[in-house]
């Protein structure tokens, strides 16, 4: 559901969770807050929502997903690409932007940029684990901080 948010909706759930994370740590309102997230081991709302996106992406890529998302999503087949080596899905090509948001196409070019080996991991509860710290070591890398 968030993934089709526009820009200012995704601001405002950031706003959002910043002021939760000020209220939960009690500091001012004033103070930065990707350390606070940080401190609370929170994703930023971008990456949770990469996160949620990833989720349903390796069950539809295990076969535990619903149905209507395993037909939304097309493994690449054609064999004489990396991609089909690599387990890659197919990102259909549109010019609307409300349409990039869509699931076929957001949560597989999501899934598509992942390391081979979070993809690859063997249980679902260690795909998540290893997800959640490439997001949280992508979201507060010391670049993050310059802003």
């Amino acid at each position: 559901m968030y993934a089709h948010c526009n820009v200012s909706t995704r601001q405002r759930l950031q706003h959002v969770q910043n002021s939760a994370a000020r209220l939960v740590l009690n500091v001012p309102p004033r103070t930065l807050s990707l350390p606070l997230l940080q401190q609370l081991n929170w994703l930023p709302i971008e990456a949770r929502i990469s996160y949620k996106l990833c989720s349903l992406m390796y069950r539809v890529n295990h076969g535990t997903a619903p149905l209507y998302l395993v037909e939304l999503c097309q493994p690449c087949s054609d064999t004489r690409l990396r991609s089909a080596s690599r387990n890659d899905y197919n990102v259909p090509r549109t010019n609307r932007r409300f349409t990039n948001s869509s699931f076929s196409i957001s949560a597989p070019t999501v899934w598509n940029c992942l390391r081979s080996h979070i993809r690859s991991s063997p249980t679902f509860s260690s795909f998540l684990t290893r997800l959640k710290t490439h997001l949280f070591n992508t979201s507060f890398s010391p670049l993050q901080h310059v802003t």
